[in-house]
């Protein structure tokens, strides 16, 4: 149960609704435990029992009047639980899903980078949903089993004693096939669960990447694949699934021998004159209404054994501490920036055991980039680069050494404020499955259409989306898959300058662009650059020839710097791939 106390704030919000479910569900139950007596004093009456004088019939229909309004009573006091305590669980669900959206949100890029998408989808579906079973119909008829056994007992205890011991003889058999089953429910669950999130991660990865599956002509490979871990997932669940079906026949039997035994004991005690027959039908019809309690019992252990290995998955979301965030160095007063970068002896790597991306063991890497400036970058595969400019807004910390902005030290900068003034383009492009127009105001929802397609004017895409059929109301489809590479590069562009930061950044952003667009959207981007700090990534040196300085990176240190024309003077790296380049561009020109 320690799992499910995570969940002690959402009931506490939602007390008096749960409050109001437990005064409706006992009112319920006083009407349906008071139907039994009724019921036994008209049979008594009917037939002599007690000597108590024959009823008329207009007393009969005064009794089946009271049976009537008893029913009825217990029904529509059922149905207000039902609005209360089922309502408010579907509230809390609401809250809950809304809170695990907020603590991902939260957490750090590389809490994303080790944990699969499909486990993550599996937080959002199944478990939230096992969950919310507990906080609704396993707390509604948790409370109507306790008030039902509480009154009807009460009920068979004043007829008698004697009976009422022979039916409940069986109960502690019942108590024990609860743990046991209860037991090994909550083991089955939660490996069925965790194998569950594999298989979400596994169809996951074979949709969002079925063109690569069918360029290599894997169809058949990863339908086999996941066909056995579909298998293994069933077999998982039918273990689950025998161990639950037990309950309900453990259950049966069990009342079907209480009936029994309140049959033979209810029956020697009416002949002998210790019980009437309207007692003996009362403590059927008891009986009965516990049937469904005692089966609730079992249900309900299901459920809250479910409940619990879920909470336990979802408690591992909300444990995550996440590795970047304001802490009591940052300064709350800044809200602006002009954007002068400055990296000192930075030094990093993803994990203590790994090798440094950027800098070394003895040393790590520092410039400086004036507020305005466009830089350059360029290097070899592997170098460093897009891990230079990830340090920039904190997707990731340094591990020795310190970036600064304005001269203040990243980590007293609010993430906010550091993360508003600064747009990151990277080369794959992310696009959402809504149309152009809204991927492009992504950064800035209250963008007006003409503010759009002055951005799109400037990343060279305007041309491209008159052309189609619904102009900026297309659809791009999942990842953007409806453009083409260079389509959904220029997209990017354009959400980037939209959004007006102070430091923009393009992470090899034009790779998917043919030089004579790569030129046209440098051009336009001049003026856009022009008060902002720029960082350009790129292979191809066209791309950085015009900035202000360039750096070139070799196994995450910076070996050269300096301007286009200072580079190719120096004749080193840069002058070397300015080289090959031409002569790769001469070559494709003979071609």
């Amino acid at each position: 149960m320690k799992e499910l106390l995570r969940l002690k704030p959402y009931f506490v919000r939602y007390k008096w609704m749960f409050v109001l479910g437990f005064i409706f569900v006992t009112i319920s139950n006083i009407c349906s435990t008071s139907l039994p007596r009724v019921v036994g004093a008209t049979i008594d009456a009917i037939t002599g029992s007690r000597a108590v004088q024959a009823l008329s019939t207009h007393d009969i229909a005064l009794h089946i009047g009271l049976m009537f309004a008893l029913t009825a009573g217990s029904g529509f006091f059922m149905f207000l639980t039902r609005k209360t305590i089922i309502v408010a669980s579907r509230k809390i669900e609401y809250e809950l899903r809304a809170d695990v959206v907020q603590a991902l949100s939260r957490l750090s890029l590389g809490y994303f980078q080790r944990t699969p998408t499909g486990e993550l989808m599996a937080y959002s579906t199944n478990d939230i949903a096992a969950v919310r079973e507990f906080i609704g119909p396993a707390v509604m008829y948790s409370a109507n089993t306790l008030t039902t056994f509480i009154f009807a007992l009460s009920m068979m205890i004043t007829l008698s004693p004697s009976i009422t011991v022979a039916a409940l003889l069986p109960m502690p058999l019942v108590s024990y096939g609860v743990y046991r089953i209860g037991a090994r429910v909550h083991v089955l669950f939660k490996a069925a669960q965790d194998h569950y999130a594999k298989m979400t991660t596994q169809a996951q990865e074979n949709l969002s990447g079925v063109r690569v599956i069918r360029a290599y002509g894997c169809e058949e490979y990863e339908i086999l694949a996941f066909a056995s871990m579909a298998e293994d997932y069933r077999n998982r669940m039918m273990s689950l699934v025998r161990i639950e079906a037990s309950m309900m026949p453990l259950m049966m039997s069990l009342i079907g021998l209480s009936q029994v035994l309140v049959l033979g004991v209810g029956g020697y005690l009416v002949m002998h004159g210790q019980a009437t027959i309207g007692d003996v039908t009362q403590f059927f019809i008891y009986l009965n209404q516990l049937i469904w309690p005692v089966i609730a019992i079992g249900w309900v252990t299901n459920l809250v054994q479910r409940a619990a290995a879920s909470a336990r998955r979802l408690g591992r979301v909300f444990d995550e501490v996440p590795e970047i965030t304001d802490s009591e160095e940052t300064d709350s007063t800044i809200t602006e920036l002009r954007g002068d970068i400055e990296f000192r002896n930075v030094r990093m790597r993803y994990a203590n055991n790994l090798p440094f991306v950027l800098g070394s063991e003895d040393c790590g890497i520092s410039f400086r980039v004036a507020a305005g400036q466009c830089v350059g970058i360029v290097g070899e595969t592997g170098s460093g680069k897009s891990t230079l400019v990830h340090l920039i807004p904190r997707l990731f910390d340094v591990t020795h050494g310190e970036i600064l902005i304005d001269g203040v030290p990243l980590r007293r900068i609010p993430l906010r404020v550091l993360r508003s003034n600064i747009a990151l383009v990277p080369q794959e492009s992310f696009l959402f499955s809504m149309t152009i127009a809204d991927n492009i105001r992504f950064g800035k929802p209250s963008a007006s259409v003409d503010e759009i397609i002055q951005a799109s004017v400037i990343a060279q895409l305007h041309e491209n989306v008159e052309h189609f059929p619904q102009g900026y109301t297309t659809l791009v489809g999942e990842r953007g898959i409806t453009l083409s590479g260079g389509q959904k590069q220029r997209t990017a562009i354009a959400r980037a300058i939209l959004c007006q930061p102070r430091i923009l950044i393009f992470d090899d952003a034009l790779s998917a662009v043919d030089t004579e667009t790569e030129e046209k959207i440098l051009h336009a981007l001049k003026r856009v650059m022009a008060s902002r700090t720029s960082i350009i990534i790129a292979h191809r040196i066209s791309t950085v020839k015009h900035a202000d300085v360039i750096l070139v990176l070799s196994n995450g240190m910076i070996i050269e710097h300096g301007t286009h024309e200072e580079l190719l003077a120096h004749g080193g790296v840069y002058a070397d791939m300015y080289s090959r380049q031409l002569l790769e561009e001469e070559i494709s020109l003979l071609e």
